[in-house]
């Protein structure tokens, strides 16, 4: 049976859903800090399994040097970075996610006051097949 998982952004005008996550992990690199401050905990899905049930039209999309980020036009919520055919789903956005981090990337350039406390895999910076 697929796992779903359902999202909203904080004003509670953009909500989604993913089907099936594959992962769960950690990207701190400098661009997810400034984006949200800190790094970003994320859920890798298949661009597929990833669809809006309300708000899809309050999504504007910015155009960042690595990948495309989708935010809540109203709130300012990040939802999402578009890596080509999988989506970097912002975690904290789903209540009910129960997956646990089983990745850290680009940790070489995480803020000098930020510990990773679990013991998921770290990458330098992006992971090797």
């Amino acid at each position: 049976m697929a796992k779903t998982l359902k999202g909203a952004c904080l004003c509670g005008r953009v909500e989604y859903e993913v089907e099936d996550p594959e992962a769960m992990g950690f990207c701190h690199c400098t661009r997810c800090q400034r984006w949200t401050g800190s790094s970003l905990a994320g859920v890798v899905v298949d661009a597929d399994h990833f669809r809006f049930t309300q708000g899809a039209d309050l999504v504007k999309r910015y155009e960042s040097e690595f990948a495309p980020r989708h935010f809540c036009s109203n709130c300012g919520s990040s939802l999402y970075d578009d890596l080509g055919g999988k989506y970097f789903v912002a975690a904290g956005l789903m209540r009910e996610l129960d997956l646990q981090p089983s990745f850290h990337l680009q940790v070489a350039f995480k803020a000098p006051w930020e510990t990773i406390g679990d013991d998921a895999q770290q990458f330098a910076e992006a992971a090797t097949a």
